[in-house]
C-alpha cells in the first residue's frame, strides 16, 4: 500500500480520522494514533478525547447501577419490615400484602447489582 498524497511512496500508517494510507512524510502521531500533517490533527485528537470520555463514562455507569442496587434494597428492607411490623406488634395480618411488595425490589436490586458487577468486569478486561 501507498502513501494517499505520494503514490510511488510507500505507507507506513493509517490516519485515525479519514483511513487514509501515509508516508513518513505525510503521517504526525497523535498519542495514540496517527493523522495526516496539517489535515486531520484536531479530528484525531478530539477523537481521542471522546474514546477516554466514553471510558470514563462507562465506568461510572458500573457505580450507578450498584448505587441503585443499594437504594432498592434498603426500599425492599423497608417494605419487609413495614409489612412484618403490624402481624409482629398487633398480630394483624392486613401487612403481609406490603411484605409481599418487597419481593420486585428485591429481584430489582439484585438485577442492578449484576449489572453493574458485569459491566465493571467488562471494563477491566478492556
Amino acid at each position: 500500500m501507498n502513501c494517499y498524497y505520494h503514490p510511488n511512496t510507500p505507507a507506513i500508517a493509517l490516519c485515525k480520522s479519514c483511513n487514509r494510507a501515509l508516508c513518513f512524510e505525510c503521517a504526525v502521531d497523535v498519542p495514540p494514533g496517527t493523522a495526516c500533517k496539517n489535515r486531520c490533527e484536531k479530528d484525531v485528537a478530539t477523537l481521542n478525547e471522546i474514546i477516554q470520555r466514553n471510558k470514563t463514562a462507562y465506568q461510572k455507569t458500573g457505580y450507578a447501577y450498584k448505587r441503585n442496587g443499594l437504594a432498592l434494597l434498603i426500599l425492599a428492607f423497608i417494605f419487609l419490615v413495614l409489612g412484618f411490623l403490624p402481624y409482629v406488634v398487633n398480630g394483624e395480618k392486613s401487612g403481609f400484602v406490603m411484605a409481599f411488595l418487597s419481593l420486585p425490589f428485591f429481584l430489582f436490586s439484585y438485577f442492578s447489582f449484576k449489572s453493574g458487577y458485569l459491566i465493571e468486569k467488562v471494563d477491566r478486561d478492556n
